[in-house]
């Protein structure tokens, strides 16, 4: 029989037991987070109507999704109409595929929801998403085609408040996680949308234009600035778009400079939104937000096309892998589905990226492992009784307790089987022990251990581990992070 190679999909990860150990503690701190902050939380299926789906991300976006086949035979089909003509093949593939594709993010779905449920929720609602989504992405670091979002948005508001109130959630997150060097780089796309008008750019070049400034941390104002002129943007025109680019600062003093320094002072939704902005680094002063997290950053541009406002990027300044998140304002989206639009913000973790960034920054080492909290010896067949009743002692005490699974192993295996898995306790129950009605307790971080009744073991252990301080949860979250 041929081997098949055990290789899991290009794009896609195998999470085992010590990262999802690691993995299930940030989305615990997450869900901590976000539910102090009043968020509640939502989850959507894997599969989207494509006409849910379609007209929402762009033209890169809408080339990423991944489509579903019919069932039977129209895979093999489409196969064979590759060879006989273009008409007949895109007639072969339109038949092929579904009217369903995997979802692409979580905020296109949250918005059908609401409109599926209008009427029945209580606005202003906040949810908070925690799920895979799928993009058909050519693979690299930090970039994947299976991964987690985690994503939260307040639907029914129109304040900036809700801006500011999340990414001051952000920038709470951020620090929880152990990141010490991370900004929140914060634009409006009605800005972006009033200066290439203002400054003369013609509505065709537009949507190029966003392009090329969205690569300033890529190319640099010089590469810019050739690529603008390459778009066929007038001299002059190219010249007053990077005076504007190029004005960097205090949040509030890049708003000034730009009220100054270009032409937005005279456009109305340029007023707004530069208004919008100065509410937003004021409110992010109430909240003690400290300044060196946030920054306006006039070329952070967000490729989808139904941000209307307010947008976002967060990005680890050490670690060189793209935005660990980003979000926005997208007051007309959900109108799409109901033709009433409702104001609405959100922004995205991009959790895998973000574990990516932890790992390069040597971030949350002092992770648990494992979720096990104590392992039982068996020394023996005879000790076989003794060592259940010990951790099933411990099982009742809310104590995680896995029994080792050979008795004839020896207790030096034992305890490097303890110690490599990273269980912080090891309870030894051997002949002396089981005839003494006792067991030996071992801290194995500490090197410590002692001997005590088998009454008294739960209570002993959990005040090693920390539970009772904390009301029965464990090492805090916020300790750990």
């Amino acid at each position: 029989m041929a081997r098949i190679p055990p290789v899991n999909a290009s794009g896609t990860h195998d999470y085992l037991p010590r990262d999802l150990a690691r993995r299930n503690h940030v989305f615990a701190l997450l869900r901590e987070t976000f539910e102090r902050y009043g968020y509640e939380p939502l989850e959507t299926p894997a599969i989207e109507n494509t006409n849910v789906l379609e007209g929402k991300y762009g033209e890169e976006g809408e080339k990423l999704l991944f489509r579903i086949l019919k069932r039977g035979r129209s895979l093999e089909s489409a196969a064979s109409a590759l060879d006989d003509g273009t008409a007949r093949t895109a007639g072969a593939l339109s038949r092929a595929l579904s009217d369903e594709a995997l979802r692409y993010d979580l905020t296109v779905p949250f918005a059908r929801v609401i409109a599926a449920q209008q009427g029945k929720l209580l606005l202003p609602f906040r949810r908070y998403q925690m799920q895979p989504v799928w993009r058909a992405d050519r693979p690299q670091q930090g970039r994947f085609r299976e991964f987690y979002q985690c994503d939260v948005d307040c639907v029914g508001s129109a304040s900036v408040t809700v801006e500011a109130e999340m990414l001051a959630m952000v920038s709470e997150v951020f620090k929880r996680l152990g990141f010490t060097r991370f900004v929140i780089r914060v634009n409006h796309r009605a800005l972006l949308a009033a200066l290439l008008e203002s400054e003369g750019v013609a509505s065709e070049l537009r949507a190029g234009v966003l392009v090329v400034i969205d690569k300033l941390d890529k190319i640099g104002a010089d590469g810019v600035k050739s690529e603008l002129t390459g778009l066929s943007v007038p001299v002059d025109v190219v010249d007053r778009l990077m005076v504007a680019v190029s004005i960097t600062g205090a949040p509030e003093t890049v708003v000034e400079q730009l009220s100054q320094k270009t032409r937005l002072g005279e456009h109305a939704s340029g007023v707004a939104a530069l208004d919008d902005l100065k509410r937003l680094f004021g409110y992010l002063r109430d909240l003690g937000v400290p300044e060196g997290r946030y920054a306006f950053d006039i070329a952070t541009v967000r490729g989808l096309s139904y941000y209307t406002g307010i947008i976002c990027e967060f990005f680890a300044e050490d670690a060189p892998i793209g935005s660990l998140g980003a979000g926005g304002r997208y007051d007309e989206l959900i109108g799409q589905f109901t033709g009433r639009d409702l104001p609405c913000v959100g922004v995205s973790f991009g959790l895998d990226r973000i574990f990516t960034a932890m790992d390069l920054l040597g971030l949350g080492a002092e992770i648990p492992v494992t979720a096990t909290q104590a392992l039982v010896t068996l020394l023996g067949p005879g000790n076989v009784a003794a060592s259940f009743a010990a951790a099933q002692a411990l099982r009742a005490a809310d104590v995680r307790t896995e029994v080792y699974a050979d008795e004839a192993k020896a207790l030096k295996a034992q305890i490097s089987f303890a110690d490599k898995k990273g269980i912080p306790l090891l309870i030894v129950v051997g002949d002396d022990e089981r005839a003494a009605g006792t067991v030996t307790l071992r801290d194995l971080r500490a090197r410590q251990q002692e001997t005590l009744p088998l009454n008294q073991l739960a209570a002993r252990a959990r005040e090693i581990l920390g539970l009772d301080a904390l009301g029965g949860h464990g090492t805090s979250i916020s300790e750990i992070c």
